[in-house]
């Protein structure tokens, strides 16, 4: 019955604290992700590393093939920048989440 009654500075307390588990997370299967992605690449370029000319005519599928491993290379990068952006929400969601506490913790102690 004790959260029926919480003032709004316990309430966004609060809310801030379960946003923070939430980013935490989010980060973590995010970091997951990234490394399934970065282990399926590293095992793509290592069992294909050349084609072989004799045996089908890679100057066809060598560029295309190139290019998309840029473009999945930018992907990757872009995904690990995400992580930082990440880290720093989850980051001032603590902040905001301890300057709630004590806010209560004042309000507690004038009530």
């Amino acid at each position: 019955m004790s959260w029926f009654f919480r003032t709004e500075t316990e309430k966004k307390r609060d809310d801030y604290l379960r946003l923070y588990y939430k980013l935490k997370d989010a980060k973590a299967d995010h970091d997951r992700l990234v490394n399934e992605a970065e282990s399926s690449y590293s095992s793509y370029t290592s069992s294909v590393p050349n084609l072989s000319n004799s045996k089908i005519p890679s100057n066809d599928f060598d560029p295309k093939r190139e290019e998309l491993n840029q473009e999945l290379l930018r992907y990757f990068n872009y995904e690990k920048n995400k992580r930082s952006q990440i880290v720093h929400a989850a980051s001032r969601a603590y902040e905001r989440y301890q300057y709630y506490k004590q806010l209560a913790i004042k309000e507690a102690e004038e009530d």
